[in-house]
């Protein structure tokens, strides 16, 4: 049923283009040969329907003896060859040879015909439209390669001709520019025909889709350059050299109408951006963001990408307030800009979830679709951001999770203002290895172990606010901490001295509280010492006793049981074990917090 339709959508406008035919050999006939040409310039159809009938003449040999014109008409269902002659032989009707505007004029007949053709189908389409099957998984003669390309090929021309300098009048090229509007919607709709039919069907079209897009951009950049030089030309001659923005901006609307019709219906986001951004029309700007939503965020996130790119990030978060959930998912992945969106909707929750996850990124994680100039946060950017993220959560006020928000976002200041002084004693440092990049803590922990006395216990300080997780995940490297504070102090000779010199317990009490075992135990388990999320007792208790009185795991290891495989543990054992009990007794004052330097 589908063909014997398509036979009518095809012999309707081959009735059409006939009759256009006829009046442009009448045309001809009446008017006088071109001074730049041998030929009439309203032969380019006919050149064209000689061609085509050549062609099936030279494939048919019933029609050898048949006028050529006579072919074609007479041939109503192989119209597709006229597209396909189109394609292929158009540098044979419109030749370099010819003055440009003999081209133009060429150009525009042919273009006249193809419109005329395809609107009076379509016409016989959507008259007809219920005696059609029903259209899902089929793909119209009009959507079929041939045609395309055809179509494709004399767009091309017209574009290419348009581009010329000097080429023509603006009246012929607004009359070329009308027609190539014209092939633009039967082309793009040609397109949107096969993609839906084969996207029906499962299948794969994305080169196809990728072709259209390119397509599409083209012809709706070409038909906006030209549009703006009719614009000018109109209001230059409307305007008698008097500034009027008004009537400019009517005459900019008026002629832009149909592109802008065009670009909306086949999401040409581009081209829609650029007609508002011309007239700074930020209301016809909101409507079609509301209109045009479309796969991947539609149009909204297409005017987002603009913005960012250019910077323009107060506009970013006005549009913000009317697109909220458009804008918030188009930067979910842009954390360093959220939080702002976030804290202009009142989201301060959110907003401080936002901030801490931002600043401790590792790198930016940078979408090249987005920006390409954005940069590793440096410790004081991080810093801030962190007491962003606070001050946001005291916004909310102090619910239920108020408390834990707060205690990791202070441990994880603690720890980068931890990281900012380990790293300056790293050689590479100087070299800017470190400047900006977050270390995991146990990298940073190994760095402390790695740089002897001046760093040994700034290892328990990183292990103290990494929370509880961290520190059972990785018992192993807190018991090399231990054997590495054991080794700073030569406990040895400390013992020799103690017992030839006959120290008493006051002497050995200040004696052992130099030592790092002493510092260590104090840091990690005296009664006062500052520890996030747990204790270290409950991943390594002091004494051998306080395992199995905790309930802990037989294989669970105590600071005692780490200092036993010591090397000096069998001739100082009693004393090293005597520093971590005092280290514990007494009490530890941890260094208040440092105010953030804004100006670093």
């Amino acid at each position: 049923m589908l063909s014997v339709m398509e036979h009518g959508e095809k012999l309707s406008g081959m009735i059409h283009l006939r009759e256009l035919q006829n009046a442009l050999s009448q045309q001809s006939s009446s008017t006088r040969l071109s001074p730049q040409s041998k030929t009439p310039t309203a032969g380019a159809l006919w050149n064209l329907i000689q061609l085509v009938g050549e062609k099936a003449r030279r494939n048919t040999v019933l029609l050898m003896d048949r006028d050529n014109a006579e072919v074609f008409y007479s041939r109503v269902s192989d119209i597709e060859d006229l597209f396909y002659c189109l394609s292929h032989q158009l540098r044979y009707i419109i030749t370099g040879e010819e003055h440009p505007s003999v081209q133009m004029q060429c150009a525009l007949e042919l273009s006249n015909a193809c419109v005329t053709l395809v609107q009076a189908a379509l016409h016989y389409r959507a008259e007809y439209k219920d005696w059609y099957p029903s259209p899902e998984g089929l793909i119209t003669w009009n959507s079929q390669p041939v045609v395309r390309s055809g179509i494709w090929n004399l767009a091309s021309s017209v574009m290419e001709l348009l581009r010329e300098p000097g080429s023509a009048g603006m009246p012929m090229k607004s009359n070329l520019w009308s027609q190539l509007e014209g092939l633009t919607d039967m082309l793009l709709e040609g397109y949107i025909g096969v993609l839906t039919a084969k996207f029906e069907r499962g299948e794969d079209h994305g080169v196809l889709a990728q072709e259209y897009c390119e397509r599409r951009d083209e012809l709706l950049g070409s038909l906006y350059d030209l549009a703006k030089q009719i614009i000018e030309a109109k209001y230059q001659e409307s305007s008698e050299g008097n500034d009027n923005p008004d009537l400019k901006e009517s005459i900019f609307r008026e002629v832009t109408s149909p592109i802008l019709a065009t670009a909306k219906r086949h999401e040409g986001y581009q081209t829609l951006w650029q007609i508002c951004y011309d007239i700074s029309d930020t209301v016809l700007l909101r409507n079609l963001m509301h209109d045009s939503i479309g796969p991947h965020g539609g149009f909204s996130f297409y005017v987002f990408k603009q913005l960012i790119n250019s910077r323009h990030y107060a506009k970013l978060l006005r549009l913000g307030e009317e697109f909220q959930e458009e804008l918030a998912n188009f930067l979910k992945d842009r954390s360093d800009l959220l939080w702002l969106h976030e804290i202009c909707l009142n989201q301060f929750s959110t907003a401080s979830e936002t901030l801490h996850t931002c600043a401790l990124l590792s790198s930016p994680g940078e979408d090249a679709d987005l920006t390409s100039t954005r940069k590793s946060l440096s410790f004081v950017e991080r810093r801030c951001l962190l007491y962003l993220s606070k001050i946001a959560a005291t916004a909310v006020g102090k619910d239920v999770d108020y408390e834990v928000k707060v205690a990791q976002i202070d441990a994880d200041i603690r720890i980068l203002n931890l990281q900012e002084e380990i790293v300056q004693h790293d050689p590479e440092y100087a070299q800017g290895k470190h400047a900006s990049k977050l270390l995991p803590p146990s990298e940073l922990i190994e760095m402390c172990m790695k740089r002897g006395r001046e760093l040994s216990l700034k290892a328990f300080e990183v292990f103290a606010w990494t929370g509880s997780s961290f520190r059972s995940s990785n018992k192993g490297l807190l018991e090399a901490c231990w054997t590495n504070a054991a080794d700073q102090d030569d406990w040895v000779e400390l013992s020799q001295a103690s017992v030839s010199e006959g120290w008493s317990d006051e002497v050995i009490q200040e004696s052992l509280q130099g030592t790092v075992l002493f510092n260590a135990s104090r840091l990690c388990y005296s009664s006062d010492a500052v520890v996030f999320d747990g204790t270290f007792e409950e991943v390594l208790p002091v004494r051998k006793e306080d395992v199995q009185a905790r309930g802990l795991e037989a294989k669970c290891f105590s600071v005692e049981e780490v200092l036993m495989q010591h090397d000096a543990f069998p001739d100082a054992g009693r004393l090293m074990m005597t520093a971590v009990v005092m280290g514990k007794e007494l009490s530890y004052a941890a260094p208040a917090d440092e105010p953030v330097d804004m100006d670093s």
